[in-house]
């Protein structure tokens, strides 16, 4: 009996000695009001801001918290940055080291504090009504401080941290009067970044915006980002849009009309292709590039006389287009093969020496075109190399075959 008395009350003394030690592992809770307080002396004193948002944003996970009480936690960790970026501030006006970084960022934070005080601020309460107490007080604190926001934003532009330089311009744009002179700009600055970054939605929210602040130039790069962010989001649609707007727009920017073109080619869309080949050689007869598109549009047609037609008038506006002399001599060899795959066999029918000369000629007239694509591409032995091993064995070049068969074996 003793014993389990003695028991019992050993029992006893290790629950109260746990529930003692539980009591002393959770500290009293600092009241909200004094949390505050030491927020307000440490504005006021210009000293310890951190500590004192990092003990606010810490009371945000505490039980029973109103949302006027969220939304007064983030306000007041707003003027908390307001008050870092003072301190920044002082320095540059006394001219002593200050740290350009930390003046630029503690804004950013502010914004962000300040936007999460405006979403707790417009919850409704128990009864589904919606009263603000801090959105004038927000706005007054943003527009206090917007133009330091834009030039934190060309601060980080002109060390290439795209990164911070959005979050910069996107701020300054989402919160700037729709009337600011500035925002053109600010929407091309916002739009370089995101897309040096590859956030290409972000290249799209603000570019359209943009090309009004820029020349023809600048405008057929924005154009390009359009077409290229839309590309890397899979949306076809919009993407053939903008490359059809592209080439409209900015005719002497290539890449619209040579993406198009492939597009076109793809798709075997070859009428529009050669639609709209025709209405801009009208405006620029001399360009090479409009040309070639035409002969690339035949030979995937298989229409290898146009084919030539269509690559002579590129090389008489470039000597040196190595593509169209590529695609004059795929359509004489190809001639060639349909003539020798229909061609007479019988040695004593005068058609087979007709068929015979024929074929020759469309070889010797190949012949030159891939040697100049030889000559124009020397390193791109897989375009020119068996082609020519065909022409030379057929046309019993000797020597040239000999010399082709083993830079060919060489590989």
């Amino acid at each position: 009996m003793k014993r389990i008395l003695f028991l019992f009350i050993l029992l006893s003394l290790v629950n109260t000695g746990a529930y003692a030690a539980d009591k002393q592992k959770a500290p009293k809770l600092v009241k909200l009001a004094t949390l505050h307080k030491a927020a307000n002396l440490a504005i006021k004193n210009s000293n310890g801001q951190d500590n004192a948002k990092k003990n606010l944003l810490g009371a945000l996970d505490r039980e029973n918290l109103t949302s006027k009480d969220r939304a007064n936690i983030y306000y007041t960790c707003a003027l908390l940055d307001e008050s870092l970026n003072s301190v920044q501030n002082t320095k540059a006006y006394l001219k002593q080291v200050c740290d350009t970084a930390a003046l630029f960022s503690t804004l950013l934070n502010m914004y962000g504090n300040l936007y999460k005080c405006d979403s707790v601020d417009a919850l409704p309460n128990t009864k589904g009504i919606v009263k603000q107490k801090y959105n004038s007080k927000t706005n007054s604190l943003r527009s206090k401080h917007l133009t330091n926001i834009l030039n934190g934003g060309k601060y980080y532009l002109s060390k290439n941290n795209y990164a911070m330089a959005y979050n910069f311009f996107d701020s300054y744009h989402t919160y700037t009067r729709p009337s600011d002179a500035n925002l053109p700009k600010v929407a091309y600055w916002a739009t370089f970044s995101s897309y040096k970054l590859g956030q290409y939605d972000n290249t799209l929210k603000y570019i359209d915006q943009a090309f009004s602040a820029v020349g023809e130039h600048e405008g057929a790069i924005l154009q390009e980002y359009k077409c290229r962010s839309h590309q890397a989001l899979k949306n076809d649609s919009s993407y053939i849009k903008d490359l059809v707007d592209g080439v409209r727009k900015y005719p002497s920017h290539d890449f619209f009309f040579v993406n198009l073109a492939d597009i076109y080619c793809e798709k075997h869309m070859y009428k529009e292709g050669l639609a709209l080949a025709d209405s801009l050689i009208k405006l620029d007869p001399e360009k090479p590039l409009y040309w070639f598109s035409k002969s690339k549009y035949m030979l995937a047609e298989s229409d290898y006389e146009k084919c030539i037609e269509y690559s002579d008038s590129t090389i008489r506006r470039d000597s040196t287009y190595t593509d169209a002399y590529y695609n004059k001599g795929i359509s004489f060899l190809n001639l060639a093969w349909i003539r020798q795959d229909g061609a007479c066999t019988d040695l004593l029918d005068p058609k087979c020496l007709e068929d015979k000369k024929a074929i020759e000629s469309l070889y010797r007239k190949a012949q030159p075109c891939m040697e100049m694509v030889r000559k124009l591409e020397p390193e791109n032995k897989d375009r020119w190399g068996r082609h020519l091993y065909r022409i030379y064995l057929f046309l019993n070049r000797g020597k040239e075959f000999e010399e082709i068969d083993k830079l060919l074996r060489s590989n």
